[in-house]
């Protein structure tokens, strides 16, 4: 039940290819906002004589101590899909992106570049943002670097795309900031577009890291991006549902799957040939 647009299609094509190679049968259905919607639309799928359930809920279901009560209950095999599995998970396995190990490997990257100061400018509303936050954090730790400043993309205040870029544009302009992760990449290329506006320059005077790698390597600076595996997510899995579905005994299982780092030309590295990390 994946919300549709940005970010999820890949994993869902990844969930097509998966199957497609095991002739098995995927049924995609989209929820609604709300947990009632996603428990009457798993309702109607069971009913229907599904073997297995392949879950993203939408993110920040309320209340979420019944959510996932809820979905531990379900009698049948259920696996999350790039989602946290909490303290009451039952029986639930799960196949994400480690995006805590993605967020640590830009801030790596970027003090490896030299700096000092790496500030983080994130979507409020994404499912990933906490995570993110929680490697970009550890990151700093383990390196002395001082944590923020952070800024975060709120469209759910009103604010025009102008408006929640002026105060990170104005820290780069004072040249209290030369170096950032930004999720998502269209935010990152929105954000180049007013630096730019400024007489601002990437990489020279702001340094980007984006976070996904959807839509980076067609910016105007071409974008140093963190690119979760999400294809192989999906295919991922299907592979642990099919397991699941074969041995209903067996252990267990909740994989984790590194993204990776693709350096283009926003980070300020060396404009050799395009490298992965």
């Amino acid at each position: 039940m994946p919300p549709g647009g940005y970010y999820y299609p890949e994993i869902i094509r990844g969930v097509q290819d998966a199957a497609r190679a095991h002739g098995v049968r995927v049924v995609l259905a989209v929820s609604g906002e709300t947990l009632t919607d996603n428990q009457e639309q798993v309702r109607r799928l069971i009913a229907a004589g599904v073997d297995g359930l392949l879950l993203m809920p939408r993110a920040g279901l309320e209340p979420a101590e019944v959510a996932e009560e809820w979905l531990a209950g379900l009698d049948v095999p259920v696996v999350l899909v790039d989602r946290r599995v909490g303290g009451q998970a039952g029986r639930l396995e799960r196949v994400a992106s480690d995006h805590a190990h993605g967020a640590g490997l830009a801030v790596r990257h970027l003090a490896g570049l030299g700096h000092g100061r790496i500030a983080l400018v994130a979507r409020a509303e994404s499912p990933n943002t906490p995570l993110i936050r929680e490697g970009y954090a550890a990151a700093c730790r383990a390196l002395g670097l001082p944590e923020g400043p952070e800024y975060a993309i709120d469209p759910a205040d009103g604010a025009a795309p102008a408006e929640w870029f002026e105060e990170f544009v104005e820290v780069v302009e004072a040249g209290q900031v030369r170096a950032a992760l930004v999720h998502n990449d269209l935010d990152a290329v929105a954000l180049i577009g007013f630096l730019q506006a400024r007489g601002l320059r990437v990489p020279g005077d702001l340094a980007i890291v984006t976070y996904d790698d959807e839509v980076a390597e067609l910016g105007d600076v071409p974008l140093t991006a963190v690119a979760p595996p999400k294809r192989a997510v999906g295919a991922w899995a299907v592979d642990l549902m099919r397991r699941r579905i074969a041995e209903p005994a067996a252990p267990l299982a909740e994989l984790l799957l590194r993204p990776e780092l693709r350096v283009r030309d926003s980070c300020g590295a060396s404009s050799g040939p395009r490298r992965r990390v």
